[in-house]
């Protein structure tokens, strides 16, 4: 890992980030088995013991992407709108993915009904490490137990996605985008309690800075 690699590593450290391996080494035949049945046969879902490890392991080992939504009646995903992004390659009119199903996960789970008002979130890995660390903060005024709700996690193709390039050339997120409308390979429910972080959601407000914010999250909740 060269300098600067191992410098910005150190800072995701001192932010105290919660991390995960990037990779999920195989778990025997029974993961095989499941996808054959669920994603290649289409005979339904049938929940792991442990549904985010067998999620990143899909990711791992299979050309898929994730999209999470409240939504469970998706048969195709359109372009959305400029979403107001702070990035330039965030706030294109795409269909947008990641490679990360924890980070889908967020999206499938956050609560956006009364009370709620932005979050902010990433999901970021260094060129050389193992690691990938993660960040979720929302602007709400909702009771933590309210943060997270049931919601859809969409397994989608990885072809006609673009890969959002890393920042500096060190810093990859798990972003993906696609210009055209993309029918998913098969959707499954999540709930809060697949989620590996619920203590790891922050607070922020509109006058919070994003350096800030991720520096308050050292605080615990």
């Amino acid at each position: 890992m060269s300098v600067p690699t191992r410098g910005i590593a150190l800072l995701l450290n001192a932010f105290g980030l919660p991390r995960l391996p990037l990779q999920v080494q195989s778990t025997g035949p029974q993961y095989d088995d499941l996808t054959e049945r669920w994603l290649d046969a289409s005979h339904g879902w049938q929940p792991p013991d442990d549904t985010a490890t067998y999620l990143r392991w899909l990711a791992t080992h299979r050309d898929v992407l994730f999209h999470g939504s409240q939504r469970a009646d998706l048969d195709q995903l359109t372009p959305d709108r400029e979403s107001g992004d702070s990035t330039a390659f965030g706030n294109q009119r795409a269909v947008f993915a990641t490679d990360d199903p924890i980070w889908a996960m967020w999206f499938a789970l956050l609560n956006r009904s009364p009370g709620y008002r932005s979050t902010r979130n990433g999901a970021w890995s260094v060129r050389g490490g193992h690691d990938r660390h993660y960040f979720f903060s929302v602007d709400s005024d909702q009771p933590d137990a309210d943060l997270l709700t049931p919601g859809w996690l969409y397994v989608l193709p990885r072809s006609g996605f673009t890969r959002e390039r890393p920042a500096a050339g060190l810093v990859q997120s798990g972003q993906w985008i696609n210009p055209n409308p993309v029918r998913p390979i098969a959707h499954l429910p999540v709930s809060p309690t697949d989620f590996p972080f619920p203590n790891h959601v922050h607070r922020h407000t509109p006058r919070t800075g994003m350096l800030r914010t991720l520096w308050n999250r050292r605080r615990p909740t």
